[in-house]
């Protein structure tokens, strides 16, 4: 596996990590009721390789691997397992270093809130303070989660999310050993 493709394996393992969080029924339980909760909301998270097919039309295919500037669409679907609705609903979707959101790839449009690191949700484009007190925009691969306040889902519903991402350059890893002809040294990060 070269390192490319370990670089992309791990940020998707990082990305399967979509999160539902909800508020359900409440029950009450008599202490000799055993209760034996199974989660309301499943999610199901699929990653599709954007290209484009005949006559430029775009198609999502499998992402088993991925190279730089290759677009990685997203998709997550919640769906309500229980016999009543759920609400409370937050989708989130995480986006992993190494990889740069799309502008304006965020579906459903509507209600789609992103942040960086620092966890502060607000309505694309993102935008900060800069050392001088200017407003200046957020650079787009800084972008790492994107979050959905989908309310209530239906019994036995789902709704679906999606983004979409860019591959962005990997870095080359060496090891001292391969550069000095030592053997046994941990390997470091260095920029070609």
């Amino acid at each position: 596996m070269n390192k490319k493709s370990i670089v992309l394996a791990i940020c998707l393992s990082v990305a399967m990590s979509a999160f539902a969080q909800f508020a359900p029924e409440k029950r009450s339980a008599s202490a000799s009721e055993a209760v034996i909760s199974k989660p309301a909301v499943e999610v199901k998270l699929v990653q599709k390789k954007v290209v484009s097919g005949d006559k430029g039309a775009e198609r999502l295919v499998d992402a088993e691997s991925a190279r730089p500037n290759d677009v990685i669409e997203y998709q997550a679907t919640y769906t309500n397992k229980s016999d009543k609705a759920v609400s409370q609903v937050v989708a989130n979707l995480p986006l992993p270093e190494g990889l740069e959101y799309v502008p304006k790839s965020a579906k459903p449009a509507e209600g789609a809130k992103l942040s960086t690191q620092d966890k502060q949700f607000g309505a694309e484009p993102l935008s900060r303070k800069s050392a001088t007190g200017k407003t200046e925009p957020v650079p787009y691969n800084e972008y790492r989660d994107v979050r959905w306040t989908i309310g209530q889902i239906p019994a036995g519903k789902s709704v679906t999310v999606s983004a979409r991402a860019r591959v962005e350059a990997v870095e080359q890893l060496t090891t001292p050993a391969a550069t000095a002809g030592e053997q046994g040294r941990s390997p470091v990060a260095t920029k070609p």
